[in-house]
Parts: structure tokens; C-alpha cells; sequence
């Protein structure tokens, strides 16, 4: 009988330990600037900072992924020396991703039209480096002063995408 505990007992831990470590781990990087005006540099870590919130506020218990901690990404792009600023962020991110361990990676572009931010987001596969089709935003386009509005759009794009 207590072979048969614990026998129950080591299945359900080993069980609870597989299930733990398969969590999806996921990285929101800063969006690229596209636009090339410095002044816009700052929307690049506030669109990352207000995904990452929304993220996390959608899976509080964290039950489908973890979202990477965003201090956790600024040590190594300043480590590193990357720049969502450079032309050649999208090819550097990958160290960084590399080194974050994730499943999945977000990160997006925008680029400025007139007085609209024209704003696009895409979950990334690490191991192929490529976007997965299934689940992007492109195209939003929003005032100046109200560019944090398509975050909740991203998010109910994005978030199936992190349950897979």
C-alpha cells in the first residue's frame, strides 16, 4: 500500500514538474522605431512597458505563459549594446532572445504618418527567427496622443498565439 503512495505520489511531482517547465516563456522586446526621429525613441520601451502590463494582467496566474521580466530584457540590450534605434535591431535581437531562453518573442515597429502612428506587432518563433502568420497586427493606426489604445487590440491578437 505505501508502495502504491508513493508510487502515486512521485507520478503526480514528476506529473507537476513537466507541466511547469513546459510553460510558454515569453519576451516583449522594445518596438522598433521605424520612423528614424529620435523624439519617437521613447514609444519604443513605453509600447514593450504597456504590452508586457496587458500581458501579464491576462494571464495574472500565469496558467498558459510567462511573460520575461522587463528589466531582465534592459540588462541585456544594455549589456549588449542593442538599440531599437539601430537598423540593425531586428537582426541583434536575436542574442538577446538566445539568452532570455523564451519560446516566444514579441516586439512590433511603428512608424509615423502625418500626425498618426501607424503601429504593427508580431509574435516571433525563436527557432525559426521568423513571425508567425497566424497571429500579427499590422496597420493600426492612431492619433499621437492616444497610440497606447492599440495595445488592448495587440492583445486580444496576440494572446491566442501564447497558448499554443
Amino acid at each position: 500500500m505505501k508502495k502504491s503512495k508513493l508510487s502515486i505520489y512521485l507520478l503526480s511531482f514528476f506529473a507537476f514538474s513537466f507541466i511547469s517547465t513546459a510553460q510558454i516563456r515569453v519576451a516583449v522586446l522594445p518596438f522598433e522605431n521605424a520612423d528614424g526621429r529620435m523624439e519617437f525613441n521613447i514609444y519604443s520601451y513605453q509600447l514593450q512597458d504597456s504590452l508586457t502590463k496587458a500581458l501579464i494582467s491576462r494571464d495574472a496566474d500565469e496558467k498558459n505563459y510567462h511573460v520575461v521580466p522587463i528589466d531582465s530584457i534592459e540588462i541585456l540590450l544594455a549589456e549588449m549594446n542593442i538599440d531599437p534605434a539601430n537598423p540593425q535591431y531586428l537582426s541583434d535581437m536575436w542574442k538577446v532572445v538566445e539568452k532570455l531562453n523564451c519560446n516566444k518573442v514579441i516586439t512590433g515597429n511603428f512608424n509615423v504618418q502625418g500626425d498618426k502612428f501607424l503601429l504593427n506587432a508580431y509574435i516571433y518563433l525563436p527557432e525559426m527567427k521568423l513571425a508567425d502568420p497566424r497571429f500579427q497586427v499590422k496597420d493600426v493606426f492612431k492619433d499621437l496622443n492616444k497610440i497606447y489604445e492599440a495595445v488592448p487590440i495587440m492583445c486580444r491578437t496576440l494572446c491566442p498565439g501564447l497558448k499554443e
